[in-house]
Protein backbone atom coordinates (compact mmCIF):
# COMPACT_ATOMS: atom_id res chain seq x y z
CA UNK A 1 0.00 0.00 0.00
CA UNK A 2 2.83 2.47 -1.10
CA UNK A 3 -0.16 4.73 -2.33
CA UNK A 4 -1.45 4.88 0.85
CA UNK A 5 1.76 6.22 2.58
CA UNK A 6 2.21 8.34 -0.71
CA UNK A 7 -0.87 9.95 0.15
CA UNK A 8 -0.66 10.84 3.91
CA UNK A 9 2.39 12.27 2.34
CA UNK A 10 0.51 14.71 0.35
CA UNK A 11 -1.63 15.72 2.69
CA UNK A 12 1.37 16.71 5.23
CA UNK A 13 3.59 18.38 2.68
CA UNK A 14 1.16 19.77 -0.04
CA UNK A 15 -2.18 20.17 1.98
CA UNK A 16 -0.74 21.95 4.73
CA UNK A 17 1.05 24.94 3.24
CA UNK A 18 -2.08 25.55 1.16
CA UNK A 19 -2.46 29.41 1.16
CA UNK A 20 -6.48 30.10 1.67
CA UNK A 21 -8.02 33.91 2.05
CA UNK A 22 -8.51 34.33 5.96
CA UNK A 23 -11.34 36.26 4.69
CA UNK A 24 -13.44 33.04 4.30
CA UNK A 25 -13.02 32.60 8.04
CA UNK A 26 -14.87 28.92 8.10
CA UNK A 27 -13.34 29.44 11.98
CA UNK A 28 -16.67 28.43 13.34
CA UNK A 29 -16.83 25.14 11.32
CA UNK A 30 -15.64 22.21 13.02
CA UNK A 31 -12.44 21.03 10.92
CA UNK A 32 -11.49 17.55 10.72
CA UNK A 33 -7.62 16.69 10.82
CA UNK A 34 -5.14 16.40 7.97
CA UNK A 35 -4.82 13.13 9.27
CA UNK A 36 -8.39 11.83 9.85
CA UNK A 37 -8.70 13.22 5.82
CA UNK A 38 -6.38 11.09 4.67
CA UNK A 39 -7.26 8.32 6.18
CA UNK A 40 -10.44 8.49 4.94
CA UNK A 41 -9.08 8.73 1.71
CA UNK A 42 -6.83 6.17 1.99
CA UNK A 43 -9.58 4.29 3.29
CA UNK A 44 -12.37 4.89 1.09
CA UNK A 45 -10.20 5.87 -2.11
CA UNK A 46 -7.26 4.01 -2.18
CA UNK A 47 -7.93 1.09 -4.55
CA UNK A 48 -9.36 3.84 -7.31
CA UNK A 49 -6.78 6.10 -7.12
CA UNK A 50 -4.37 3.05 -8.19
CA UNK A 51 -6.58 2.26 -10.42
CA UNK A 52 -7.32 5.76 -12.29
CA UNK A 53 -4.49 8.20 -11.05
CA UNK A 54 -1.44 6.16 -11.68
CA UNK A 55 1.31 8.76 -12.45
CA UNK A 56 -0.48 11.23 -11.42
CA UNK A 57 1.30 13.45 -8.82
CA UNK A 58 -0.22 13.33 -5.38
CA UNK A 59 -1.19 16.79 -4.77
CA UNK A 60 -4.80 17.63 -3.56
CA UNK A 61 -5.64 19.75 -6.53
CA UNK A 62 -4.48 16.67 -9.22
CA UNK A 63 -5.65 13.97 -7.35
CA UNK A 64 -8.84 15.65 -6.65
CA UNK A 65 -9.08 16.68 -10.54
CA UNK A 66 -7.61 12.98 -11.33
CA UNK A 67 -10.92 11.30 -8.91
CA UNK A 68 -13.21 14.11 -10.53
CA UNK A 69 -12.27 13.35 -14.03
CA UNK A 70 -12.64 9.44 -13.49
CA UNK A 71 -15.98 9.49 -11.04
CA UNK A 72 -17.58 6.91 -13.67
CA UNK A 73 -15.18 4.54 -12.79
CA UNK A 74 -14.83 5.31 -8.97
CA UNK A 75 -16.72 3.40 -6.31
CA UNK A 76 -19.76 5.73 -4.89
CA UNK A 77 -18.50 5.44 -1.49
CA UNK A 78 -14.93 6.56 -2.67
CA UNK A 79 -17.32 9.73 -4.74
CA UNK A 80 -18.75 10.54 -1.31
CA UNK A 81 -15.72 10.18 0.59
CA UNK A 82 -13.50 12.18 -1.04
CA UNK A 83 -15.83 15.33 -1.13
CA UNK A 84 -15.98 15.17 2.52
CA UNK A 85 -12.23 14.84 3.25
CA UNK A 86 -11.43 17.38 0.46
CA UNK A 87 -13.62 19.71 2.14
CA UNK A 88 -12.46 18.83 5.48
CA UNK A 89 -9.17 19.42 4.10
CA UNK A 90 -10.28 22.99 2.92
CA UNK A 91 -11.53 24.19 5.98
CA UNK A 92 -8.44 23.64 7.91
CA UNK A 93 -6.80 24.98 5.47
CA UNK A 94 -8.50 28.04 5.91
CA UNK A 95 -9.06 27.48 9.68
CA UNK A 96 -5.13 27.98 9.75
CA UNK A 97 -4.90 31.00 7.34
CA UNK A 98 -7.44 32.77 10.08
CA UNK A 99 -5.60 32.46 13.34
CA UNK A 100 -3.56 35.43 11.78
CA UNK A 101 -6.39 37.45 11.17
CA UNK A 102 -8.63 36.39 14.62
CA UNK A 103 -5.52 36.66 16.68
CA UNK A 104 -4.52 40.16 15.60
CA UNK A 105 -4.86 41.75 19.07
CA UNK A 106 -3.17 38.76 21.11
CA UNK A 107 0.13 38.59 19.34
CA UNK A 108 0.78 42.13 19.54
CA UNK A 109 -0.41 42.45 23.53
CA UNK A 110 0.96 38.90 24.22
CA UNK A 111 3.15 37.67 22.10
CA UNK A 112 5.19 40.57 20.65
CA UNK A 113 8.64 39.32 20.89
CA UNK A 114 7.46 36.92 18.76
CA UNK A 115 5.97 38.76 15.84
CA UNK A 116 7.14 37.99 12.20
CA UNK A 117 8.10 34.49 13.68
CA UNK A 118 4.99 32.32 12.78
CA UNK A 119 6.22 28.80 14.39
CA UNK A 120 7.00 30.61 17.64
CA UNK A 121 4.05 33.00 17.68
CA UNK A 122 1.52 30.14 17.17
CA UNK A 123 3.50 28.48 20.15
CA UNK A 124 3.48 32.22 22.43
CA UNK A 125 -0.47 32.28 21.89
CA UNK A 126 -0.78 28.40 23.36
CA UNK A 127 1.33 28.70 26.05
CA UNK A 128 -1.03 32.02 27.01
CA UNK A 129 -3.84 32.54 29.56
CA UNK A 130 -7.00 31.49 28.02
CA UNK A 131 -8.27 34.61 30.09
CA UNK A 132 -5.21 36.56 27.84
CA UNK A 133 -7.74 35.25 24.19
CA UNK A 134 -10.25 36.46 23.07
CA UNK A 135 -13.17 33.95 22.18
CA UNK A 136 -12.13 34.33 18.75
CA UNK A 137 -8.24 33.37 18.75
CA UNK A 138 -9.08 30.65 20.89
CA UNK A 139 -11.71 29.08 18.62
CA UNK A 140 -9.44 29.74 15.50
CA UNK A 141 -6.42 28.23 17.31
CA UNK A 142 -8.66 25.16 17.97
CA UNK A 143 -9.94 24.83 14.62
CA UNK A 144 -6.92 24.78 13.15
CA UNK A 145 -5.62 22.16 14.94
CA UNK A 146 -3.44 23.82 16.82
CA UNK A 147 -4.71 22.27 20.20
Amino acid sequence: MVRALSLALFVAVVAAPLAVSPALSPVMAETMSFESATAILAESCGKDIDANCAGVNLDAPRLKECLYRNQDSVSQQCRADSVRAFDAIGKRVAARGAVGKLCEREKKKICADAQGKAGETIACLLKAPPRGLSVGCSQALTQAGYR
